[in-house]
């Protein structure tokens, strides 16, 4: 993993879970930062969030794995690396706990810490419009509840591989796979691997549990035409109706995530933990 290193120009942006509980946390990062002369932004709430017109040397996300993935979304388009505080019940993509800021930021100032890469996901839905959806942990395609079943045909790069009757799927990155895609029978995959994991969701007749796919792959979901209603969510908190008859791609962001590591840490250690 490479360094992270802070320019004397850079300026830090502050995403802020709403509840107020991160108080004491804002105060630090604005003294830590007034003596080393950056810049602090304030980029709002899990609620009322900035679209940021500028790249930060590093973005500071207070709150769960919620408020740590909308962080991730501001800071991709600048390639901002993202440091998550938790504040959360799970903050499985956080690096530290709120009391241990202080010697985390220590840390970032010593040029101690290192960024993580991870793979993200952009799902282009073609219907009546088109939409274009960024996922750090997985796109879920679901039939609406009380609609029948979910009919889908699906293509990886240009193949036919499976047509799926049941409730849907998950579309997980790496990171992701330890959530929705776990709970659906699917495998825990490394977060480092460039990879996209495709999972079924109680599909009937079909062999295939689970697939791995490489990143590079592309995947082409189709609605057949007498599919139920089918619902996007991007996450597990953007949801968009999904009419019949309609295309979904997915395929791996041109940008990696970047998340702020200030302490070492393994993927088998966190799952363990987990």
């Amino acid at each position: 993993m490479p360094r992270l290193t802070l320019e004397p120009t850079s300026s830090v942006g502050v995403l802020a879970n709403p509840s107020g509980d991160c108080e004491p946390q804002l105060l630090a990062i604005e003294a830590w930062a007034n003596d080393r002369g950056l810049r602090v932004a304030d980029l709002g709430t899990t609620d009322r969030t900035d679209e940021p017109n500028e790249g930060y040397g590093l973005v500071i996300a207070l709150g769960g794995d919620g408020t740590i993935l909308r962080a991730l979304q501001l800071a991709l388009v600048h390639h901002s690396p993202v440091l998550g505080v938790n504040f959360g019940n799970v903050g499985f993509l956080a690096d530290i706990d709120g009391h241990e800021l202080g010697s985390a930021l220590d840390r970032i100032a010593r040029g101690e810490a290192r960024v993580d890469e991870r793979t993200a996901l952009v799902a282009t839905t073609r219907t009546q419009a088109r939409r274009t959806l960024v996922a750090f942990n997985d796109v879920v395609i679901s039939r609406r509840a009380g609609f029948g079943t979910a009919r889908l045909h699906v293509e990886v790069s240009g193949e036919p591989v499976l047509d799926v009757t049941g409730d849907g799927l998950v579309i997980s990155s790496p990171t992701g796979s330890t959530a929705y895609n776990v709970e659906a029978g699917g495998p825990a995959v490394s977060p480092t691997l460039d990879a996209i994991v495709l999972t079924p969701l109680a599909a009937q007749g079909t062999p295939l549990r689970s697939m791995v796919l490489d990143g590079g792959d592309t995947i082409r979901i189709e609605t057949a035409a007498r599919s139920a209603p089918l619902v996007v969510e991007v996450d597990g908190r953007t949801t968009h109706d999904m009419r019949t008859p309609a295309t979904v791609e997915i395929r791996t962001a041109a940008g990696k995530a970047r998340l702020v590591r200030t302490r070492p840490r393994t993927f088998y250690g966190d799952l363990a933990r987990r």
